[in-house]
């Protein structure tokens, strides 16, 4: 492993690196990877970045890996930064970017994480790796342990959809769904990985945040190396807005920018854990006993683990918090399909929907520019696509003519 040290994201404490760590041994906060400020700035440098290929491995002189391993890599990263000026318009802002995490190798941002993951177990001599996953990250993560050789394991709900499922069930790992908590699962398997030396990338693994964090190095540079004034991001575990804000930070750190943005986070209102939390002052996120079912399934987590350190997070950047109905989420990803071509998934079209909100509640100005992670596709997850898509017109051919030339001249 090549990084300075582990520090936890709530109390501080720091970690020597000598072997895989989890979580703090103090305070049981998330721990973040660290690097020598001083050693970063040299090595990454706008003119040396400007002359690699995108991907995730472009960022390798901040990623925790040595120089003589090789990634575990189906070629994720590298997606595209969509200027959505008709959904703009609709929302009422001059400048809204779509960062479309759906073009990665599994439909996911999920990819990023997986393929740091996976590598350092590799590096570490782990033979076997796994995940607690709701779906997607499941999924991402069988496909790189299956690229990597290794045994894997992902443990899945009881009630997780026979779709999700499927998705899981192509690749190698075996799937083990459990009757229980899915905080319940994330705690065992991390218990069961030290014992039995299996390495579990879960939901805000250390490792799993350095490749989402390379999301927002991803946002800079597409952006002219500026800074959007908002980033709105969908938040269930915490472990995405955790990447991303420590994204902009080391940026921050390295020179590359002088700034950062504020950070939004959206959750579905059955399942708002940390938009209540903030919304009510606290610096703890309190568990939701019964959260109620939503079609954003993935953000269903009722015990985030990093929810402290993303309500940090949103605090330290001046930033907001927000809950949508499945209605308003589902209303988001119809604009985004017919708008601007892109399909997501509802815990990918709930950024579009919490930015609306935030826009209403005048949070968000008509002159800042704003990027909302997409953060899987569509034909993942549809969600409930009966009130997404338009019913198929059914005419004879002889017809077809008239039913075109009609069309036509409606529109």
């Amino acid at each position: 492993m090549n990084f300075k040290a582990y520090v936890c994201g709530l109390c501080g404490r720091e970690f020597l690196p000598d072997r895989i760590r989890y979580r703090c041994e103090s305070c049981y906060g998330p721990l973040l990877i660290e690097y020598d400020p001083v050693s970063s700035a040299e090595k990454v440098t706008a003119k040396k970045l400007e002359t690699r290929r995108p991907g995730v491995w472009k960022y390798r002189d901040i990623l925790p890996i040595h120089s003589s391993t090789e990634p575990v890599s189906l070629g994720e990263g590298g997606t595209p930064l969509w200027e959505t000026k008709t959904l703009a318009s609709s929302i009422g802002l001059s400048a809204v970017f779509v960062k479309d995490e759906g073009r990665n190798p599994t439909g996911t941002f999920k990819d990023r994480g997986a393929t740091i993951g996976v590598t350092i177990a590799v590096e570490a001599g782990f033979k076997a790796a796994g995940t607690v996953s709701h779906g997607n990250m499941g999924t991402s993560m069988a496909a790189y342990i299956t690229k990597a050789g290794l045994k894997g394991y992902i443990i899945a709900p009881e009630n997780i959809s026979s779709e999700r499922l499927l998705y899981l069930s192509v690749y190698s790992p075996k799937v083990i769904q459990v009757v229980g908590g899915y905080d319940e699962m994330y705690d065992e398997a991390i218990k069961l990985g030290e014992q039995l030396r299996v390495f579990f990338v879960n939901s805000d693994n250390p490792f799993r945040i350095e490749g989402y964090k390379t999301m927002a190095f991803e946002i800079v540079e597409d952006l002219g190396w500026e800074v959007p004034d908002w980033v709105v991001a969908p938040a269930s575990s915490g472990g995405l807005a955790s990447g991303l804000g420590k994204g902009f930070q080391e940026f921050k750190k390295c020179g590359l920018i002088s700034r950062m943005p504020r950070m939004a986070i959206v959750q579905p209102t059955g399942a708002q854990p940390i938009v209540r939390a903030f919304k009510e002052g606290r610096k703890t996120v309190e568990p939701m006993k019964q959260p109620s079912t939503s079609i954003v399934h993935s953000l269903g987590n009722p015990n985030p683990p990093s929810g402290a350190r993303v309500l940090n997070l949103i605090r330290e950047t001046d930033g907001w918090a927000v809950a949508v109905t499945d209605g308003e989420t589902t209303t988001a990803q119809r604009d985004l399909a017919k708008l601007e071509g892109i399909f997501a998934e509802p815990a990918a079209a709930i950024s579009i929907a919490g930015l609306r909100k935030l826009v209403k509640l005048g949070k968000i100005h008509k002159d800042e520019k704003a990027v909302a992670i997409a953060s899987g596709f569509g034909f993942r997850d549809p969600g409930d696509i009966g009130k997404v898509v338009d019913k198929a017109l059914i005419v004879d051919i002889s017809e077809l003519a008239a039913v075109i030339a009609r069309e036509v001249k409606e529109r």
